[in-house]
């Protein structure tokens, strides 16, 4: 009994050591110092602990669980680890001496061999339940540790084993089993430490270095964890946040959300904040969750996005979908919302419309190209918006040609007086080779009892009563202008379109003596170059051939021609003249291929005075024809190129004396 006794005191002091060391083994994996040396010696003196209280069988002979030490050893920790701690051991075993010493040093060799060779080709192969894994471990050390004490002197060596052999095989597999759960489960518990240890740092560096806010709170509302992302959204520190009560807070809608989130629901507040720390306003979108652990609710998280950026852009794509690219002016749709949900206070009172329109802008589009008539509309716009811009900010493009202002505190006196201010300003833009003349039409709301459509519809009315005046006058100005800005421009064309329409009227005047006929051949014998107008001096002077593209260019001014006349209504039947005079009686002109009498009389009359001014004067790319050559030219292709009745009309009346 006595025997047991010793031998289960020697185990309980392994225990007890183990624990020790278990303790130590946690905060050296906390500083990360467990390396061979040092875990070598530490197992190394604990087993020399473990063998200073031996039980001596005889003198020089002692029996402990060094091999349950050293065998563990070697199953968990490196090979040096274990390697250094069984040389320490030895070390003791020979300085302590005796007949068993050769047997002692044998056992610790044994177990560390068992050991080592049990986890490399054993242990990382075995599939079973641990416990039988580590009883068996125990067992074939422990038969080896038996076999070596048959090296102890006869009959000593059989007295030892008769007297030993049982009790340690009954005990010494369960406690090399029970030591090595505990260093398993230690080591399952240092490692679930660490990773712990790593997920809360990952989870507080993801914390901080988040771009959104974060917090968590407790069931009372309170902050106990926050970032800087939050603390830099409400211009405070993340010191000031901690310890934060928000159920206190002003904002009920907030309040409400945290809440929900506190009675286990998942919640949502989105809107204009104002801190209470610093007075910031700015718009969040703030989600709450609450924290369950073991089915009950223990705080919350808010994620807390600033959303002044998506406001800014959206607020961007508002102003977009309302802004007239162009002129940046409010365009249609802005207006039309104004119309409907724009309301009338006396303070408004009296409300002024003000209407305006540009007259004859598409001639203004079609002479001189749609880069200036865009550069006008943008004029007029930066006119309007400074002429009222200490007044009122309502101005709009509400259609291509045509601007809306909404004045208040504007009378009818005040509103006509501003309209002839206006109209006058922008015909005197000097920024242009030509006058921009307008219409304004207004209405004045006197009482918030009336609509602003009504008032508008009125206005509207108005400036069409105005235009029906403005337009009949200014529409043949117009057409000076832009004649007058395409003989400015060439010289030769000046000439050339005075000398044909000089030859015209001779033709007309012998061919079909009517007086309106014969002015009608002559106004657009002078005109029928006039969609020459946004063609450049370097392609009508070019001395060298036209490239495609430029001819192309060419060919396509009876077409600008028509456009720029047809928006005149009195200017309807020269139009259709104009477009018409570069046609052929063979159907082989352009631009709509017409032939014989299809083509007006009046076109083929000028198409003959063109071509015969055209051969006798100088072009850039040619010399000019005799007279004579000329006409020879034009007989050859009578029928053809010419109509050959005018043909022969123009030789005989060109042989008389001008009558003009």
């Amino acid at each position: 009994m006595s025997t047991l006794t010793s031998i289960t005191t020697n185990i309980l002091l392994l225990f007890g050591l183990v624990l020790l060391l278990n303790q130590g083994n946690r905060v050296r994996l906390k500083k990360a110092l467990r390396t061979d040396l040092f875990y070598g010696v530490i197992i190394g003196f604990i087993t020399v602990i473990i063998m200073l209280n031996a039980w001596e069988m005889q003198e020089g002979v002692f029996f402990d669980t060094r091999s349950v030490m050293i065998g563990a050893t070697a199953l968990f920790f490196s090979g040096g680890t274990a390697i250094i701690a069984a040389i320490i051991a030895s070390i003791f075993r020979i300085f302590s001496g005796g007949p068993g010493t050769f047997v002692g040093v044998l056992t610790i060799l044994s177990s560390l061999g068992v050991g080592m060779l049990w986890r490399h080709y054993v242990s990382r192969k075995w599939k079973f339940n641990n416990l039988l894994q580590y009883y068996v471990f125990g067992l074939i050390i422990h038969i080896v540790m038996l076999a070596t004490f048959l090296l102890l002197p006869s009959p000593t060596n059989i007295k030892t084993i008769q007297q030993l052999g049982p009790i340690i095989i009954l005990t010494y597999p369960l406690a090399t089993m029970f030591l090595c759960l505990a260093i398993k489960n230690h080591d399952e518990r240092v490692k679930a430490h660490q990773m712990i240890e790593f997920s809360e740092k990952r989870y507080r560096s993801l914390i901080n270095n988040s771009d959104v806010g974060i917090i968590q709170f407790n069931t009372d509302g309170i902050i106990e964890l926050t970032n800087e992302a939050f603390a830099s959204m409400l211009h405070t520190t993340k010191k000031d946040l901690i310890g934060l009560n928000m159920m206190t807070l002003p904002n009920q809608d907030v309040v409400k959300a945290l809440k929900e989130c506190l009675n286990g629901n998942n919640s949502l507040f989105e809107g204009m904040y104002q801190s209470v720390l610093s007075f910031h306003i700015f718009p969040v979108r703030t989600r709450f969750s609450p924290i369950i652990q073991d089915g009950a609710i223990t705080g919350g998280i808010g994620i807390i996005e600033n959303l002044t950026k998506e406001y800014e852009h959206q607020e961007q794509l508002k102003n977009l979908r309302l802004t007239d690219s162009l002129t940046k002016l409010r365009n249609r749709l802005a207006f039309d919302q104004l119309l409907n949900s724009f309301t009338i206070k006396d303070n408004h009172l009296p409300l002024t419309i003000i209407t305006c329109d540009i007259n004859m802008f598409r001639i203004i589009n079609t002479s001189f190209g749609y880069d200036v008539g865009n550069q006008v509309l943008i004029t007029i716009a930066n006119y309007l918006k400074d002429y009222i811009e200490n007044e009122n900010p309502y101005v709009f493009r509400i259609e291509g040609d045509q601007f809306v202002l909404l004045l208040s505190n504007t009378d009818h006196n005040d509103a006509e007086k501003i309209s002839l201010e206006l109209k006058r300003g922008i015909n005197n833009f000097e920024s242009f080779d030509f006058s921009i003349n307008t219409s304004f039409g207004y209405y004045t709301i006197d009482s918030s009892d009336e609509s602003l459509t009504k008032g508008f519809n009125k206005a509207e009315k108005d400036l069409q009563t105005k235009k029906i005046y403005d337009d009949s006058s200014i529409s043949k100005k117009t057409i000076d202008v832009i004649m007058t800005t395409l003989f400015a421009k060439s010289k030769r064309e000046r000439d050339h379109s005075e000398r044909v329409s000089q030859l015209s009227r001779r033709i007309a005047k012998d061919y079909k003596n009517s007086p309106s006929f014969v002015n009608r051949v002559t106004l657009a014998a002078k005109l029928h170059d006039i969609g020459k107008i946004n063609i450049s001096n370097d392609v009508l002077d070019k001395t060298e051939k036209l490239s495609n593209d430029e001819y192309k260019h060419i060919k396509n001014h009876p077409e600008s021609g028509y456009r720029i006349l047809s928006a005149v209504p009195e200017y309807a039947q020269i139009a259709n003249i104009v477009l018409a005079h570069h046609e052929r009686p063979d159907g082989k002109g352009y631009p709509q291929g017409l032939s014989h009498n299809d083509i007006p009389l009046e076109a083929r009359i000028i198409a003959v005075a063109d071509a015969f001014d055209a051969m006798v004067n100088d072009r850039p790319y040619r010399s000019k024809l005799t007279t004579l050559e000329a006409l020879e030219e034009l007989k050859s292709n009578q029928g053809t190129q010419f109509d050959k009745d005018i043909v022969e009309a123009f030789i005989k009346t060109f042989q008389k004396p001008s009558n003009s």
